[in-house]
């Protein structure tokens, strides 16, 4: 909820997505979002509005299992830079992430997977590691579809924030996946900020939603912006991604 008012998410078409351990995705909706699977949780926000919140439980993660187990030793940042020559889609290798099971979808009994392996394919460094980037990518994806099905107004700009936000090559790969142009917030303690915000439309008088966007938090310089050939490719990925999950591991799973 603080983290929401930190980044200026205050108004329908804005959507924040916080990338750590577990990833979560929510955004402002001035009615109730309601879910009867559960998937989705029907929260208010501070400024009167609602803020339907989706979560899933394997995002940074199953990053670093990649890194650790194909990365050499090498850091986050040199392997992601490997992972920015490797073309969108992986050659076809996709990591399904569900390394400690799953909420959303509802599959506690999954387990990570890699698919669409050729000779050759791991030989190559960042290629895991991106696979494993667009993974955690693709679940999240599913999940603003779940919610935009159950009537949250699609994404007009994406904020990120967590651990993962400072990938650039992870945050291109959100916009090319969400195809929508995506910000970093300059203050990374946005649910403080959030907080301090909301306690200074208090001590003024002014209703929360209205104080925020009088004084719209900064961002970092510069944004991703979807590139069209990515995005092609990273759509007919996400549905051989979500096929080959639910072939997988679905049974009664609900969304």
């Amino acid at each position: 909820m603080m983290s929401a008012l930190g980044v200026g998410c205050v108004a329908e078409g804005q959507l924040v997505c916080s990338l750590g351990t577990s990833g979560t995705l929510f955004g402002f909706s001035a009615s109730p979002v309601r879910d009867p699977t559960g998937a989705v949780a029907p929260f208010c926000d501070a400024t009167g509005g609602y803020l339907p919140l989706l979560c899933t439980m394997n995002c940074t993660q199953a990053v670093a299992e990649a890194a650790a187990a194909f990365g050499a030793g090498r850091s986050h940042d040199e392997l992601a830079a490997d992972a920015a020559q490797i073309p969108p889609g992986c050659h076809g290798v996709r990591f399904l992430p569900y390394l400690v099971g799953e909420r959303s979808p509802n599959w506690p009994h999954a387990s990570g997977a890699l698919t669409g392996l050729r000779p050759g394919l791991l030989s190559q460094p960042g290629l895991v590691y991106r696979a494993a980037v667009e993974g955690a990518t693709y679940s999240l994806l599913a999940g603003v579809r779940r919610m935009n099905e159950l009537g949250l107004p699609p994404a007009t700009e994406l904020s990120v924030v967590g651990g993962g936000s400072k990938s650039a090559m992870w945050r291109q790969t959100i916009a090319d996946v969400f195809n929508v142009t995506v910000r970093r917030p300059a203050e990374t303690e946005s649910a403080a900020l959030g907080a301090a915000l909301q306690a200074a439309a208090l001590v003024t008088g002014v209703p929360a939603r209205e104080y925020v966007l009088a004084h719209p938090p900064a961002y970092a310089e510069g944004a991703e912006v979807p590139n069209p050939a990515a995005v092609t490719t990273h759509a007919v990925s996400y549905q051989k991604f979500v096929a080959e999950g639910k072939a997988l591991f679905e049974k009664d799973a609900t969304f």
